[in-house]
C-alpha cells in the first residue's frame, strides 16, 4: 500500500507554475463559477438587489448600545471609553457606556488596505503578463493606484464601476450593513489608512525603530525618542474617540528564541540589545559572561565584536533575557501610549506561534488585553502550547486575526486553514469562534480579511488567498456566510455560560496529513508558501519558525508504519537554500527510528538531489533501518540563527509493507 503524506500532486488546484492570469475585474481568467462577473451592469444589478435586502438593517438600540455592548439590565461603569472587567470569572471587554462587549470583528474593512493591492509591473517595468486585459485606467480610477503607479487595487476599480465615481460614502453605508446583518460589531484591526468609525475598530502601527534582523532593539540608546514622535502623533489623531478600542503596535515581530543567537553572531560591536545580553549573563555568572564561550575574562568590549555561539549558555538564561527584552520593549510604550492618550486601551505587540513564550510572557504586565493571532481549526497553539500560561497569567487575549480559505477561483492554497468548499469555510468559522468564546480569557476574535487577497498576489508579498467574506467584484460568500452568521449570533451567550459551544465536526482540510505529521513542533515550525518559483512549485512546506533553539535539533514528526519492519519505502522531500555555507546536509536534517515510539537511536541518512535551483530539494531517505523498527523520526537544526527559512519539508512519502 502507498501513502503520500503531503502529496503535491494536487497541482491542479495549488501549482504556481505561472503567475495566474486575471480578467479586468481582478478575477481568475483560467476559471469559470457561477455568478461570475463579466459586465460591469452584473454589478450594478446586484447592489441594487442586495441593497434592497438590507434596506431595514439598523442598530438594534433595545438590546444594544451604540457601540454593540449588550443591555443586560445591570449595567456597568461607565468611563466614556472601552475598559477590560472581569465578571464573573470571565473576562469582557466593557463599553463606553458601561455595557458588556465581545469583540466580532472583521480585519481591514477599508479597501484601501495595502493587501489588497497587487504589483502591476513585471521587472522590466512592463504590465506584467498576469493582466489579460489593461489594468484599470489611473486617469479614471484614481483609488485603484498606488501613487507611485507601482501598484493596482482591482477591488478599488470595481467599486468605482459598480458605485460610481462618488462611491465611498455609498460603499462605507451598505459596508456597516453588511457587518450589522452578519452580527458582526467591530471593524477590529487594519483599518488604515482611514478608519470605519460607525463601528469600535483598533488601531495598529508598525515603529520605525532601529531593527536587527526583523526584530525591534529596545536597548537602542534612540529607541524611546524614536517611538515618543510617532506614538505622540498617532495618539493626537485619535485621543477622545470612543469608538476606538485601543491601541496595537508592531505585528508579529516579537522576538522568537532564535534572537539571542543572532544577537550573539554579530561582530559589529555596535548592537545595543548585544551588550544588554552580555550584561544580563555577566550578571547571573560572576560578572565573567565570557565563560559561556571559551573567553574567561574577555571584557563585554572585546566580545562585542566577537561572533559568539549560544551552544554553552543555558536555555533558561537565554529565555529570561527574551521575557526581560520584552518586559523593557511594552513598558516604555505603554509610558507612551498613556502619556499622550490616557484613556484607551494598549495592547502592545501582536502575537503569533513563531514567536517565543517569553517574548509573550515579558508583556503581559504591561499590556490590558493579549493580541494573538492563530491560523489553524484546531487551535493548537492558543489552546495547547499556550493554554497553561494564560491560565497562570489570568490575561484577557483576543484573537485578531484567524481565517479559513479554499483553492477554487484560481486562489493558491493555504495551510491547515484550507477547507474543501465555501459552506465548510463557514462552519469552520463557527467551530473557531465558538471554542474561542468559551474561553472565560477571550474577550473576542477579528477575522482575517473582509475581502479577498489579489489572485496575482498582494503587493509586499506571495500571498494570493481567498481568505475575505467578499470578492475581489464586492460580491459576498453567501454559502460561507451562513455558518457565520449562526456563529456570530451565540457567541456573547457562548461567552457568558449560556450556551455550550458548537462541537468539533470531522471537517479535514484538503491537505491536512502534513500538519498531522507534526505534533511534536507546534509552536516551532511554521507553513511557508513564500517564493513559489524559488521551490519549484512547492507550496505549503514547513520549516522553522524564529520560534526554534540555535543548534538544538527539533524533532519535527513521526512516521508510523503500522506494524515491526513495516517500511517498504520511506522518503522526505527536504530543501536547503543553496548559498548557506554549510551544506552538510546531516547537520541540518536527522533520522531516528525507534520500535515503541518511546526510545529513538540515529538511523544514517541518504540524500539524492531532486531539483536544482535557489533552494535544492533533496530526496532524504533511512539507510539500514534496525531489525523491528516501526517508527521514523525526522528532525531539523536550525544552524543559521537569522535564516530559519533556509531548510524546509515539502512532502513525505510512505510505502508500506503489505500484510
Amino acid at each position: 500500500m502507498k501513502t503520500i503524506l503531503h502529496c503535491l500532486a494536487l497541482t491542479a488546484c495549488c501549482a504556481l507554475s505561472a503567475a495566474p492570469k486575471v480578467d479586468r475585474y481582478g478575477q481568475s481568467a483560467a476559471e469559470n463559477w457561477p455568478g461570475k462577473i463579466t459586465r460591469d451592469a452584473q454589478m450594478r444589478a446586484e447592489l441594487e438587489r442586495e441593497s434592497a435586502e438590507l434596506a431595514d438593517v439598523k442598530p438594534d438600540m433595545e438590546r444594544f448600545d451604540r457601540f454593540g455592548g449588550v443591555k443586560t439590565g445591570k449595567p456597568l461603569t461607565a468611563t466614556g471609553f472601552f475598559r477590560v472587567q472581569k465578571i464573573d470569572g470571565r473576562w469582557w471587554l466593557v463599553t463606553p457606556e458601561g455595557n458588556p462587549f465581545y469583540l466580532k470583528g472583521v480585519d481591514a474593512v477599508p479597501y484601501t488596505e495595502r493587501g489588497y493591492f497587487t504589483a502591476a509591473h513585471d521587472s522590466g517595468g512592463a504590465i506584467r503578463k498576469a493582466f489579460t486585459q489593461a489594468a484599470p485606467d489611473p486617469a479614471k480610477y484614481l483609488e485603484a493606484w498606488s501613487k507611485d503607479k507601482k501598484l493596482v487595487n482591482f477591488l478599488a476599480a470595481n467599486l468605482y464601476k459598480k458605485y460610481g465615481p462618488d462611491f465611498r460614502e455609498r460603499w462605507m453605508e451598505l459596508t456597516e450593513k453588511r457587518l450589522r446583518s452578519w452580527g458582526f460589531n467591530s471593524a477590529a484591526k487594519w483599518n488604515n489608512p482611514f478608519h470605519f468609525d460607525r463601528l469600535p475598530f483598533l488601531h495598529d502601527e508598525q515603529l520605525r525603530v532601529k531593527r536587527f534582523d526583523r526584530f525591534i532593539d529596545p536597548y537602542d540608546p534612540g529607541f524611546e525618542a524614536a517611538a515618543e514622535t510617532q506614538v505622540k502623533a498617532m495618539c493626537a489623531k485619535l485621543r477622545g474617540n470612543p469608538y476606538l478600542i485601543g491601541y496595537q503596535l508592531e505585528n508579529e515581530n516579537g522576538w522568537g528564541r532564535n534572537a539571542p543567537a543572532i544577537l550573539l553572531r554579530d561582530a559589529s560591536g555596535k548592537l545595543a540589545a548585544k551588550r544588554a545580553l552580555l550584561e544580563y549573563l555577566a550578571e547571573r555568572n560572576g560578572g565573567d559572561p565570557g565563560k559561556f564561550f571559551g573567553r574567561s575574562g574577555a571584557p563585554i568590549e572585546t566580545l562585542m565584536t566577537e561572533t559568539l555561539a549560544t551552544a554553552a549558555v543555558p536555555p533558561e538564561l537565554l529565555d529570561g533575557f527574551i521575557v526581560q527584552a520584552s518586559r523593557r520593549y511594552h513598558q516604555i510604550l505603554r509610558g507612551l501610549v498613556k502619556k499622550y492618550d490616557p484613556d484607551h486601551l494598549f495592547l502592545g505587540a501582536s502575537h503569533c506561534s513563531s514567536q517565543s513564550v517569553e517574548w509573550i510572557d515579558g508583556a503581559r504586565e504591561s499590556v490590558d488585553l493579549i493580541a494573538l493571532h492563530e491560523y489553524d481549526l484546531d487551535s493548537r497553539w492558543i489552546h495547547g502550547t499556550l493554554a497553561g500560561k494564560l491560565r497562570e497569567w489570568d490575561r484577557p487575549f483576543a484573537v485578531l486575526e484567524f481565517s479559513f480559505t479554499n483553492h477554487r477561483r484560481g486562489f493558491a492554497c493555504g495551510s491547515s486553514t484550507v477547507v474543501k468548499t465555501e459552506a465548510d469555510r463557514g462552519t469552520a468559522f463557527r467551530i473557531y469562534t465558538e471554542k474561542m468564546a468559551a474561553d472565560p480569557l477571550c474577550v473576542g476574535t477579528g477575522y482575517f480579511i473582509l475581502y479577498d487577497q489579489p489572485v496575482t498576489s498582494r503587493g509586499h508579498d506571495a500571498e494570493a488567498y481567498n481568505f475575505g467574506l467578499i470578492d475581489v467584484t464586492d460580491r459576498p460568500y453567501r454559502e460561507m456566510l451562513a455558518g457565520v452568521k449562526a456563529a456570530n449570533a451565540r457567541l456573547f451567550d457562548v461567552h457568558a455560560g449560556k450556551l455550550e459551544p458548537i462541537p468539533m465536526q470531522p471537517l479535514r482540510a484538503v491537505k491536512r496529513s502534513l500538519r498531522e505529521f507534526l505534533p511534536e513542533s507546534v509552536g516551532a515550525v511554521t507553513f511557508d508558501s513564500s517564493n513559489p518559483q524559488f521551490h519549484h512549485n512547492r507550496l505549503d512546506r514547513v520549516r522553522f519558525g524564529s520560534n526554534a533553539r540555535f543548534g538544538v535539533p527539533l524533532a519535527v514528526g513521526t512516521v508510523d508504519a503500522g506494524k515491526p519492519d513495516g517500511f517498504e519505502k520511506l522518503e522526505f522531500y527536504v530543501f536547503l537554500w543553496k548559498t548557506e555555507k554549510n551544506r552538510n546536509l546531516s547537520d541540518w536534517f536527522r533520522l531516528e527510528e525507534s520500535a515503541d515510539n518511546l526510545t529513538f537511536t540515529p538511523v544514517p541518512a541518504a540524500f539524492r538531489l531532486h531539483r536544482d535551483g535557489p533552494f535544492r530539494e533533496y530526496v532524504m531517505t533511512p539507510q539500514a533501518l534496525k531489525p523491528g523498527t516501526r517508527f521514523v523520526r525526522l528532525s531539523f537544526v536550525l544552524n543559521d540563527p537569522a535564516a530559519p527559512w533556509a531548510t524546509s519539508l515539502a512532502e513525505v512519502k510512505v510505502e508500506r509493507r503489505q500484510p
